[in-house]
């Protein structure tokens, strides 16, 4: 140091530095004594909300599959499993997998795998349906969500769609079916024309005797 105060500074740093040194071995075992600790403190938070949600996972199940049912899909089985990690994450120490056999017979596979383009479309509603009171999305978009269903079915997604509406959230849907149309708040007619040798998109909204005739 420059002068006696940097002297004796340097000396303090030292004198830290050589009792760090000198007591390593009681200082990692104090460190080793403080994580165990913490990874017990995780360990039991995480078992709390392990059991929450394995807990919610039943209910949403019931209610899941009950919207699926109403959808015709009678013969569906939804399940949600709530698997340990190997060690602890952000949120806990659960992975969780919705499950669903859309078929009798069927081994219970992830989502993706197991449905088609109409099934998968019906369980996104249903998902939607049984997390509205919990989640608010601002808009939701089907398209063909009717692709290969009957009339009837139709008219029950129509009246889910509907439901999923009142609770403050945008549905836009495209679709062929009159069933679905038919409960819709409001009509948007979409065309193709041709415009100068180039083909164009238009959409309008109809009036009331228009949607008459565009669902009749």
């Amino acid at each position: 140091g420059a002068d006696v105060a940097e002297i004796r500074e340097y000396r303090a740093r030292a004198d830290d530095k050589l009792h760090d040194l000198e007591c390593s071995e009681e200082l990692a075992e104090d460190l080793e004594n403080e994580r165990r600790a913490v990874r017990e403190k995780l360990k039991a938070t995480a078992a709390v909300i392990t059991k929450k949600r394995k807990n919610a996972a039943k209910m949403l199940e019931e209610k899941i599959t009950s919207e699926l049912v109403f959808l015709d899909m009678e013969k569906v089985r939804f399940h949600i499993e709530v698997a340990q990690l190997s060690d602890f994450a952000s949120d806990g120490i659960d992975k969780v997998a919705f499950l669903v056999s859309a078929n009798p017979g069927e081994p219970l596979l992830p989502l993706s795998k197991v449905a088609s383009g109409g099934e998968l479309s019906r369980m996104m509603l249903a998902l939607r349906c049984a997390f509205a009171d919990k989640e608010r999305t601002e808009t939701l978009i089907f398209d063909e969500i009717d692709t290969g269903i009957s009339g009837r079915t139709s008219h029950r997604i129509g009246v889910k769609l509907r439901e999923v509406a009142s609770t403050g959230t945008q549905v836009i849907c495209v679709t062929h079916s009159p069933q679905i149309a038919a409960v819709a708040e409001t009509h948007l007619f979409v065309r193709k024309h041709e415009v100068d040798g180039r083909t164009e998109s238009s959409v309008r909204e109809l009036l009331r005797h228009e949607r008459e005739e565009e669902i009749a």
